[in-house]
């Protein structure tokens, strides 16, 4: 599938190690009076990725442009999962109060980005 926007090329490619990834269904349980619970599925629950990159100044700035210029906070893109290694639909998950991502220094012209994306059904 061609996306209309994909991460950009001059971004990391592939998180650090510490990535994780989160997997699930959305399921409703019901406890009856006796015997085990009940469950059954209400719908498919996006994937969730904890990612981590390092980056440039000038990669940080690639990344502010793409998330407030190009994805205005919103929009879906084309990424390429660091597991399945095939591009998927996602978007960035913003944190608490609209955070979309955060930056750590590490050196100088060196940062440590974190950001959470989702991974649309």
């Amino acid at each position: 599938m061609a996306y209309s926007v994909i991460w950009p090329p001059a971004l990391p490619q592939i998180p650090l190690s510490n990535y994780s990834e989160t997997i699930g269904v959305l399921v409703i349980r019901t406890q009856p009076d006796l015997g085990p619970a009940k469950q059954r599925r209400r719908a498919q629950r996006p994937d969730t990725l904890s990612l981590t990159f390092n980056m440039s100044t000038v990669q940080c700035e690639t990344l502010r442009a793409f998330v407030q210029d190009t994805l205005r906070g919103t929009m879906r893109f084309g990424f390429t999962h660091p597991r399945k290694l095939t591009v998927v639909e996602a978007r960035i998950i913003p944190q608490g109060d609209g955070q979309m991502y955060t930056i750590g220094y590490i050196l100088p012209d060196f940062y440590q980005v974190n950001l959470n994306m989702e991974i649309l059904p």
